[in-house]
């Protein structure tokens, strides 16, 4: 209501006839009092008392000099001019709560008689009324090396249960290279050989899970002399694209063959020819054919009846020597009877019984040398 009649009374003062130009003209060749602006500025106010305007005007009632915005600030520092500013001030509007947020629109702090703006100079020094101005804290710098606490994000549909934050994702380990994979066959005894080679790399692959068939990359670290007996180390190693290297060892024993004698018991007749080294031969994966080389350790009678033992030795070319020994046994063939009929006698006489039989040895000259047993049928 105070602000409505305050407007009203302005519009009113606003609305009052214009002065003629001859009293305009007169004020202009004169200078404004401070009345004039006094009333310009605080209307026709109802809430100021007509004393407090009176002494207002009267002690400030003096011609303005070059300087007006000076002079209005000097002649306003009374406690006259205070009071009747802050009474003409809280008809216009009177102030509002620090809280109250009714209004959206920017409000001005009416100035009071208990209030003195004050520089940053000012700030902790006691104005002329006593009072001291609340001081204004400074804003902190942010330290770059202080660490920041980390925002707890809220949940909107339940703001006193906040959100858990995320736990942060592990991130993806690169893959680990993989060693290249050798296959080497197992440890080998192989023969000896003058002419033939070697192959070191027969039945040796290497792969690799990057890489692929790495085979052809393989390296090999010693050899193998198949013309000297002996053992040879051998040393397979494989490197992938990522420097990786896989290794393997493997021994090869080079071994001479001994020759092979090919000799079988035998079962000779009394009185027969023998000769100990046929049907026997010998070989040798080096050096082929022995069969002429055989020697033959050891005797057998033939005009006795029984078992006589042969040895047969055979060397190679290369120092390899094998032996084996076999049974000889001399027997003779049974003699044949014939003659031999069923017989019949009577009884109480002495029957001959030799009468019709005769008997085929081939080393007996007496074919009737043979003896009778009797015997119960």
């Amino acid at each position: 209501n105070q602000q409505a009649t305050h407007t009203s009374s302005y519009q009113t003062k606003m609305q009052k006839p214009k002065a003629s130009k001859g009293s305009q003209a007169k004020k202009e060749k004169g200078k404004n009092t401070v009345n004039d602006i006094i009333d310009q500025a605080l209307g026709d106010s109802n809430t100021s008392t007509s004393s407090e305007d009176q002494a207002f005007k009267s002690a400030t009632n003096s011609v303005l000099d070059s300087n007006p915005i000076a002079a209005i600030a000097k002649t306003l520092d009374t406690p006259a001019a205070k009071a009747s500013l802050a009474a003409a001030t809280a008809a216009v509007e009177p102030p509002k709560a620090l809280n109250d947020n009714s209004d959206d629109t920017a409000s001005v702090k009416p100035l009071t008689n208990d209030t003195t703006e004050t520089s940053q100079t000012d700030q902790g020094k006691t104005n002329d009324d006593g009072k001291t101005p609340i001081p204004v804290n400074p804003i902190e710098p942010v330290d770059p090396d202080k660490p920041v606490n980390p925002i707890t994000p809220v949940n909107p549909d339940n703001p006193d249960n906040p959100v858990n934050p995320v736990d942060p994702v592990n991130p993806v380990q690169p893959e680990q290279n993989t060693a290249p994979v050798l296959n080497v066959p197992e440890d080998q005894t192989v023969s000896l050989s003058h002419n033939g080679t070697f192959d070191v790399l027969n039945g040796v692959t290497a792969s690799d899970k990057e890489d692929g068939d790495l085979t052809k990359a393989i390296k090999v670290t010693g050899n193998v002399d198949l013309s000297k007996e002996g053992t040879y180390t051998l040393t397979y190693s494989v490197t992938d694209s990522a420097g990786q290297t896989t290794s393997a060892k493997r021994v090869i024993t080079v071994a001479n063959d001994l020759p092979v004698i090919s000799a079988d018991d035998q079962t000779i007749e009394v009185e027969t020819s023998f000769d100990p080294v046929v049907n026997v031969t010998a070989s040798d994966v080096q050096d082929g054919d022995l069969t002429k080389d055989i020697k033959v350790t050891g005797n057998v009678d033939t005009t006795k009846l029984g078992t006589s033992q042969l040895t047969y030795s055979v060397s190679d070319h290369d120092g390899g020597q094998t032996t084996k020994t076999i049974n000889i046994t001399v027997y003779a063939k049974d003699a044949s009877f014939s003659g031999l009929d069923a017989l019949t006698v009577q009884q109480g006489s002495t029957p001959d019984l030799r009468k019709g039989v005769s008997v085929s040895d081939p080393y007996s000259a007496t074919p009737s040398d043979f003896t009778v047993t009797a015997c119960d049928t």
